[in-house]
């Protein structure tokens, strides 16, 4: 009997329960920034010094996610998506419990080793599961998760605050990762195709890829945006004007509830204005809100703080799509996870830390002027190059 192709009608019960893996797997490292000012107090020490926990977050993060083929390539793509919320479950209940700067440091680094073995498994179901006109639909529903964590995250570490513990927020999450797990376990989606080792034969094809790169950068700058500026905004609103704790929190989630609305409609802009051309929309729009999103009277900054991660989400059902199609099948879930090892190490590790504490001694005006002026410059750089060399073939398959 033939073998049924897939279709993305057919695909959906998967798509959403791989969303709310995704969900639970971002929520557990977003909530790092509204809580990066209640750590630092609690601890003692300095913004700078607690934002530390990004690095350790995307160097376990990195690690997992480049080293995932290894894992999955033994005991396949179901396994180890239920290994990744086992671990993200016990190192949340672990985090609701320390008290010192290095147990912060110790259980966010196995945080990020727990939540990098997710990704590059997820998009191989998600493109197996989905046929290729699907993809940049199944893409947007599934970015729903990071977007809706982004709403999300504020509000609950709101909550934890206000019955005497911020630190709850890591066990409630860690208790979902967990039941997650379980609920994975039992009905996720078990696909054929076992993961792919990174070794050098694996990866020259993609290191010699000048499109994969130009994705990557593309990938990091965003990445750069929707998690770095998103980590120091309560820093921001506090210190550089002058709001309270609970007014930053409660604008940061609702500043990415019109993202919500608008990831659902991406397959169909997607499919009108094509890949490329709306990569280039989010991009540059992203940039340039960037530059002045810490410039002006208060009520611009925050229109300009609504505005920016709702071109930035638009980036990632199209950036996927991109990433696939760049890249041959069989190296799909090696690009994500080379993809994804660069985009935590500089877009969510590094420059989170940097910008806490360039805007700490600087003032975080002068943090995001620097990184929108940075992401313009880079993304014309990826954008030329995409044009160049692959514009003409990057459309959404019929």
């Amino acid at each position: 009997m033939p073998k049924e192709k897939p279709s993305f009608r057919n695909a959906v019960p998967a798509l959403l329960l791989l969303t709310g893996v995704f969900f639970v797997n971002f929520l557990a490292r977003t909530v790092l920034g509204p809580l990066l000012l209640p750590t630092s107090e609690r601890l003692g020490v300095s913004l700078a010094t607690a934002a530390q926990a990004f690095v350790a977050l995307s160097v376990g993060y990195s690690v997992a996610v480049f080293g995932a083929g290894f894992l999955s390539s033994r005991i396949g793509h179901h396994r180890t998506i239920c290994l990744c919320l086992v671990l993200l479950g016990g190192s949340l209940l672990g985090l609701s419990r320390t008290t010192t700067l290095g147990g912060l440091l110790a259980w966010v680094l196995i945080l990020g080793l727990g939540a990098g073995l997710y990704m590059p498994s997820g998009v191989t179901t998600i493109t197996t599961v989905t046929p290729p006109s699907g993809w940049s639909r199944a893409f947007a529903l599934h970015e729903m998760a990071p977007n809706l964590s982004f709403v999300l995250a504020p509000f609950v570490v709101e909550l934890a605050d206000r019955l005497g513990a911020a630190s709850m927020t890591f066990a409630w999450i860690g208790w979902a990762s967990l039941a997650m797990g379980a609920l994975y376990l039992w009905c996720g989606p078990r696909i054929e195709r076992l993961g792919v080792a990174p070794h050098l034969a694996a990866l020259r094809p993609l290191v010699q890829n000048l499109s994969f790169w130009a994705v990557v950068m593309l990938f990091v700058i965003t990445v750069g945006v929707e998690v770095g500026v998103y980590s120091v905004v309560p820093a921001y609103l506090v210190h550089d004007r002058g709001l309270g704790e609970a007014e930053a929190n409660m604008f940061l989630g609702a500043s990415r509830v019109v993202s919500l609305a608008v990831l659902p409609w991406m397959g169909w802009i997607t499919e009108r204005l094509g890949l490329v051309r709306t990569l280039t929309v989010c991009m540059l729009g992203v940039s340039l809100t960037t530059c002045v999103a810490g410039a002006g009277p208060l009520p611009v900054s925050l229109a300009l703080l609504t505005l920016q991660p709702l071109l930035a989400v638009c980036f990632f059902p199209v950036g996927f799509a991109v990433l696939a199609q760049v890249v041959r099948r069989e190296e799909s879930d090696l690009s994500v996870s080379l993809a994804v090892t660069c985009t935590s190490l500089l877009g969510s590790g590094l420059l989170p830390a940097t910008l806490a504490a360039w805007g700490e001694h600087a003032g975080f005006a002068w943090a995001f002027f620097g990184f929108g002026m940075a992401s313009l410059a880079g993304s014309t750089i990826a954008l030329l190059s995409l044009w160049r060399h692959q514009g003409h073939t990057l459309t959404v398959k019929p």
